[in-house]
């Protein structure tokens, strides 16, 4: 008010601009915000963790597209085939080979999540959707807690 009585503000809107729509390549990238990777050398797959898009996508070594698990989008913790699991920002990946099984620390949902190349299937192994703060653990399954898993090794 002090300096507006006085005209001492210039109330001239500043230009805004996006940050994607600054870089081109923002605007035709497939991916938004990839969390983390993981490679089946044997197999000629990567493993991407498309975190804002809560779906994981499968490509061969050259960067070609095979499938993606949890097209639709959508947040969500739904078990059940490819198309219909759904994730909440889904980050840390880690192979297992021997099973052809890929195990995903699904952040958003509190929980670990399994994904089986063999059945095509997404199954909660532990968390249930719920942030927890349980410093014990020893909960089985689902009704252990987790809290925002970033990562998983296997």
């Amino acid at each position: 008010m002090f300096y507006g009585k006085r005209n001492l503000l210039d109330e001239t809107p500043l230009p805004l601009r996006l940050e994607k729509d600054n870089d081109p390549r923002l605007l035709t990238s497939p991916l938004k915000f990839p969390g983390k990777l993981t490679v089946d050398v044997l197999n000629n797959r990567l493993f991407i963790s498309d975190s804002n898009h809560n779906r994981i996508v499968v490509t061969d070594l050259d960067g070609g597209y095979i499938m993606q698990v949890g097209s639709s989008g959508e947040e969500g913790l739904r078990d059940g085939s490819f198309d219909d699991a759904t994730f909440n920002r889904p980050q840390g990946l880690a192979y297992n080979a021997k099973r052809n099984v890929l195990y995903v620390a699904d952040t958003e949902n509190h929980a670990l999540r399994e994904v089986d190349f063999v059945n095509d299937v997404v199954r909660t192994l532990a968390g249930n959707g719920t942030k927890g703060s349980d410093y014990r653990g020893g909960g089985k399954g689902t009704n252990q807690l987790l809290n925002s898993p970033w990562d998983v090794f296997f």
